[in-house]
């Protein structure tokens, strides 16, 4: 048993965000009530952290979004995801922009309680899965096509 100190999330859930962004070395920023961190490397992801109600939400991007030639096949692709995987979701779609964004969400009860080191521990594996989810999506994406598209992609 641990002597960390449990809290719970939706009394603390920014100051945890804030925490494990410092932790990586991530950037940074408030948008719209949400949490945005920044992670650098490959892939480069995007979360967004924001209280829905009762639930936080995670979502975790790499940017792309998703031209109208590999959308039906992107679909297919976060469809097969979501068929054999609970979580995260593999979600299209994005009210900033015309064009779908791939997204890995999930979501967490902010009546749930947990240490600091457990939340980073669920970050850390949400982004895991999350960098998997869309490296398989837009994979398959391209993949489902047919392999005379591949070579684009490049």
């Amino acid at each position: 048993m641990t002597d960390e100190q449990l809290v719970e999330l939706g009394g603390k859930w920014t100051d945890l965000v804030r925490s494990w962004a410092r932790s990586h070395e991530a950037d940074l920023f408030a948008e719209d009530g949400a949490l945005c961190v920044q992670l650098s490397g490959r892939p480069a992801l995007t979360l967004d952290v924001s209280r829905a109600g009762d639930t936080l939400v995670v979502a975790v991007t790499d940017g792309g979004l998703i031209p109208p030639d590999r959308l039906a096949p992107t679909a297919a692709a976060a469809l097969a995801w979501n068929s054999r995987e609970a979580s995260p979701a593999a979600v299209l779609g994005d009210a900033r922009s015309e064009a779908p964004l791939l997204s890995a969400v999930a979501t967490l009860p902010t009546v749930c309680h947990m240490s600091e080191a457990a939340f980073r521990s669920v970050l850390d594996t949400l982004v895991e899965r999350s960098a998997r989810l869309l490296r398989e999506c837009h994979d398959l994406g391209f993949a489902l096509r047919g392999d005379h598209d591949l070579p684009a992609r490049k």
